[in-house]
């Protein structure tokens, strides 16, 4: 059956059912922006006249109905034929335009958020290389209007007087995907061995969190109790050791399970599907996320593993393309709780085979001496120029503190590792979990190595990777074996620019 594409080559605006979603959106600006007023509002609702209050709500609602309306109204996108950009115009009161070039456009991801599955649409997100935030959001569209309007964003082909051709790739790239399902007792697994530091971490801020906003509406509405920190920390201070490890313990375990169910939630029902030039990545509960990966645009690809998901055999794998880098978390397209087989396959699908590696450099010993010098003895130092006693007052947490940072130390140095071939190179690092960062050596911008003066007689040197993904440094490492590798991977940049 053929399937038939929308043209998007006209103005187009969203889905009418979109003046709904505006007016819900408007509204919870309004609340969250407002949210301690409207507390303090209710608990003293009795000091306010119920007319003034029902006309506020009136006109409340109306002006958000009318800015809903204008917002609707003022939305227009489509693609530019000639000058082959996507073009969007939005605004109320100050109108903007926003002009993409379709050959910029790194991401089009499309999401089903919970609200929006009340009314059976869909918001679709664009992204281009170097931007932080994604550059157009379009917030009602029909499930089918979305989908092709990705495709047509995503078509590497000239536009102008071509729309039959983009049809005929839209159909050929439909016919040709591939599916791959991640189970849930995998996400299950992730979501138990991943993240429960972050969440521990969390769940503690959410608390202090909480308990500062509880202070200041108590202060605000003059109760007679009030809450403070030192009231807070002798309570706390007064159990016995092992009630506070147990404690402890307890935020630890419930801050596992929040993690699992949020992992759960997030990545329920995950799908990969792949077609001759991209994967399509389809995942949530609640709130339904898609999003692409383009095979082309992958500089890197990073394995984290630690050591319970490797007895697990579980991965956890990022692809990071052009103009991303590790630290934008949302930006970056992940699959988690992939077997070792699985992996193997999204990798194959990019680069038509997985690496091995048969050479490889280890940072020499030294490295451990810097890192104690670094992360143990300049801390104890500063502390010890602070407050002297205290080193002394809490002795045994001086000599613990000791102890575990050099066992991360260690375990740090075991781990790192430089390993290539003549098509890529993978730096191994991490104390727990541990990532190996593989790309292409001809897709590298530049490669430099560095070497302090205090290194030259150990023939120590470092070396980074500048990828459009982002840089990737390692250090202590054999000097003239880097030189080696630097020359190697210059002659393979310079050679793939004259192709």
């Amino acid at each position: 059956m053929e399937v038939k594409h929308n043209s998007f080559f006209q103005p187009q605006r969203q889905s009418k059912i979109g003046i709904v979603l505006l007016f819900l959106y408007n509204v919870g600006i309004i609340i969250k922006s407002l949210w301690i007023l409207i507390v303090l509002f209710f608990i003293k609702k009795e000091k306010v006249e119920s007319g003034i209050i029902a006309a506020a709500i009136v006109i409340a609602v109306l002006i958000l109905i009318f800015s809903a309306i204008l917002q609707y109204f003022n939305f227009k996108y489509y693609i530019d034929e000639e000058n082959q950009e996507f073009i969007i115009h939005e605004g109320i009161i100050n109108t903007s335009v926003t002009k993409i070039k379709l050959k910029n456009i790194q991401e089009v991801n499309i999401s089903q958020p919970f609200i929006h599955r009340f009314f059976n649409i869909y918001k679709l997100e664009v992204d281009t290389p170097g931007s932080l935030e994604k550059e157009v959001k379009i917030s009602a569209l029909t499930k089918q209007n979305a989908l092709d309007l990705k495709k047509y964003l995503l078509t590497e082909i000239k536009v102008e007087g071509h729309k039959e051709q983009i049809e005929n790739v839209l159909v050929n790239n439909e016919l040709k995907d591939h599916f791959i399902k991640i189970s849930t007792l995998s996400i299950l697994k992730y979501g138990i061995t991943a993240n429960y530091i972050q969440s521990f971490l969390a769940l503690v801020s959410l608390v202090i969190y909480g308990f500062s906003e509880l202070s200041n509406i108590l202060r605000k509405v003059e109760f007679e109790t009030q809450l403070n920190y030192d009231t807070v920390e002798e309570q706390f201070m007064a159990f016995s050791i092992p009630v506070i490890i147990g404690i402890v313990v307890m935020t630890i375990i419930i801050g596992i399970l929040i993690n699992t169910g949020r992992t759960i939630i997030k990545f329920f029902n995950f799908k990969i599907i792949e077609n001759n030039r991209s994967f399509s990545f389809e995942y949530g509960l609640f709130s339904t996320q898609n999003s692409i990966v383009n095979k082309s645009k992958v500089q890197v690809i990073i394995e984290t593993q630690n050591w319970i998901q490797k007895q697990l055999s579980i991965f956890y794998v990022k692809f990071l393309q052009i103009g991303k880098n590790e630290g934008e978390e949302k930006n970056v397209a992940a699959v988690p709780g992939v077997n070792n087989n699985e992996k193997q396959k999204l990798i194959s699908a990019i680069w038509k085979e997985n690496p091995i590696f048969e050479n490889d450099l280890k940072p020499n010993f030294r490295l451990i001496f810097v890192n104690t010098f670094k992360f143990v003895i300049i801390p104890l130092l500063l502390i010890f120029t602070i407050k002297e006693e205290l080193l002394l007052n809490y002795l045994f947490l001086t000599l613990s503190f000791i102890v575990i940072a050099e066992i991360f130390i260690l375990i740090f140095y075991r781990n790192l590792r430089l390993f290539y071939n003549e098509r890529f190179i993978r730096i191994k690092s991490g104390i727990w979990d541990v990532d190996c960062k593989t790309f292409e050596v001809e897709k590298l911008q530049t490669v430099k190595i560095s070497q302090y003066f205090w290194q030259r007689k150990t023939n120590l040197g470092s070396i980074t990777f500048c990828t459009s993904a982002g840089r990737f440094k390692i250090v202590a490492l054999n000097y003239q074996k880097l030189k080696k590798l630097l020359n190697y991977c210059i002659y393979k940049i310079e050679s793939s620019k004259n192709i």
